[in-house]
């Protein structure tokens, strides 16, 4: 046991001095990361979410810094530093948006809502105080619900992977048009499809971005598409990987197929081989898928079908 004790003798100043020095280190280490890396076009939504919250973070631990100089529980001195945060957020923003990285109002608020989560906190509790610590963590909701929600999603289509979409939950048509609704009429597997309302824009139809995006080991990608109308309607599908994010967004960077719906039931059957080549200068990374597209180009008039059982075989 002698080996046990002098571990928790040493480990124990250690730990004592890192909780001490918890802020500054936070501060230190996170205050590049304003003008350095981040999210891209090609970042999952988890990360940021997940990147946008360290500015909660880092102003919190920044209000406990500066408290060790300034007595922050003093109101005018809390103005201040409110106001300084303020200023100064805004010109890192104001920096990025001229460095190659989006300006972002809202993280604007996310600096001053961090810093007055800090300052209430730091004062003695009363009935103010507590109020001023609610309002402050109220405008962290919306933040911190988005991490919740883009990890809840992450976790249910790794579980139901090679199923993409199965439309049994309303939380598959996050961050889709208004024209997509669950619908039990129609349906292949389950007890939904998805309804999608087609219209006269130039391109109408349904994406999927958040996907578990390695296609490696499967040869098909299938999915079914109801027609109730009597006449066929042509539509495309579209896959492309993270590369091609990167590259502009080029049409021969990526796979595009035409195909026809029929009246009733259509049962879709897309070669992975085929997607792979789909780029006409390279081979698609399978491991990297990013979006897959299914859409109808400048129809005549509106339409509706219903989708189902998108999934990899």
């Amino acid at each position: 046991m002698a080996w046990e004790i002098l571990a928790i003798n040493f480990l124990l100043p250690v730990i004592t001095k890192l909780k001490k020095h918890l802020a500054w280190l936070i501060v230190v280490v996170a205050f590049p990361f304003f003008f350095l890396g981040g999210p891209d076009a090609t970042s999952s939504k988890l990360y940021g979410a997940l990147w946008n919250c360290g500015h909660i973070v880092f102003f919190i631990a920044l209000v406990f810094v500066i408290n060790r100089k300034i007595d922050l529980t003093r109101w005018q001195f809390a103005l201040i530093t409110l106001l300084g945060v303020f200023v100064g957020g805004g010109l890192i923003e104001v920096i990025q948006s001229q460095t190659g990285r989006d300006g972002n109002w809202d993280d604007l608020l996310l600096d001053v809502s961090g810093t007055c989560v800090g300052l209430f906190w730091l004062r003695s509790p009363s009935l103010f105080v507590w109020l001023g610590r609610i309002v402050a963590t109220a405008f962290l909701i919306p933040s911190l619900s988005v991490v919740f929600f883009e990890a809840w999603f992450q976790h249910h289509a790794m579980k139901k992977f090679p199923l993409i979409a199965g439309f049994e939950s309303s939380i598959e048509l996050h961050g889709q048009k208004s024209t997509a609704e669950l619908n039990a009429q129609f349906h292949t597997q389950g007890d939904y499809s998805l309804k999608l309302n087609l219209t006269t824009e130039r391109y109408s139809g349904i994406s999927f971005e958040r996907l578990f995006n390695n296609w490696s080991g499967y040869k098909q990608l299938r999915f079914d598409i109801y027609n109730p109308s009597s006449l066929p309607l042509t539509m495309v599908v579209r896959v492309n990987d993270i590369a091609h994010d990167k590259t502009g967004w080029v049409d021969e960077d990526r796979f595009n197929k035409r195909f026809q719906i029929n009246p009733g039931w259509n049962h879709l059957i897309f070669s992975i081989d085929d997607i792979q080549k789909g780029p006409a200068k390279r081979l698609m990374d399978l491991s990297q898928i990013s979006l897959i597209v299914i859409y109808a180009a400048q129809l005549p008039e509106a339409r509706t079908i219903y989708v189902d059982n998108l999934r990899l075989e």
